[in-house]
């Protein structure tokens, strides 16, 4: 098994250094710039094991893999998504066995070639019901149909709109990184950490014009 890991992990970074793309990315220039809706429906799609040149048969199932087995074929099979454009992204914490057999079991999926935004790897199959998929327990639609439950279309001030997002984010940043979510607190929705002048929490950066325009004047000096 280690040397067919060996040759795996070789041609997975074979795959990762070699991206065909049907476009050139340079001499792009901010008027070819299209909308992600207008993108999601004009982009090339090809079917990733075709396109890579990696197939689900060349990938062992997990459990015939060590953990180290299933950690260095992760983080492989993570980079080479990464270089495609179509990068695996999940919500919550997910032990890498079953991060690795979610892509397995759908690394035949179509992907979709994008220039200009981010695509994102398919966790499971349209139709799939909830909690189904290879995620199971830890299944992506089930964490966002629960975040954002009981939450219904309202007619919002502003302020009640920013109050409702630092409510979302706060549930996500705690079912993501549990006992650790504060150290993502979202200062910036939070009204009780505005300034004086009721501008959100700036993270350091000031807001002070007259020592944003020194800062800006520095290649006079």
């Amino acid at each position: 098994m280690e040397k067919y890991i060996t040759q795996l992990l070789s041609d997975i970074a074979y795959a990762t250094k070699h991206v065909s793309l049907p476009f050139v990315s340079e001499g792009l220039e901010l008027h070819d710039w299209i909308s992600e809706e207008e993108e999601d429906k004009t982009a090339p799609v090809r079917h990733l094991d075709e396109w890579t040149g990696i197939s689900k048969e060349q990938l062992p199932p997990a459990e015939m893999l060590t953990d180290e087995h299933v950690h260095v074929l992760l983080d492989a099979l993570k980079n080479l998504l990464n270089e495609y454009n179509w990068s695996f992204v999940l919500q919550t914490e997910v032990p890498e066995r079953i991060q690795y057999a979610c892509i397995r079991d759908n690394f035949n999926q179509e992907a979709k070639v994008k220039q200009w935004h981010m695509g994102f790897f398919e966790h499971c199959r349209t139709g799939t019901e909830h909690g189904k998929c290879a995620l199971g327990e830890y299944c992506q639609c089930a964490f966002y149909a629960d975040l954002f439950s009981g939450f219904v279309e309202e007619d919002l001030s502003p302020a009640e709109e920013r109050a409702r997002e630092l409510e979302i984010e706060v549930q996500h940043l705690k079912r993501k990184h549990c006992d650790d979510w504060m150290k993502y607190y979202p200062y910036h929705l939070d009204a009780k950490y505005d300034d004086e002048n009721g501008n959100p929490y700036n993270y350091g950066f000031g807001n002070d014009d007259e020592e944003e325009d020194e800062s800006d004047n520095w290649w006079r000096k």
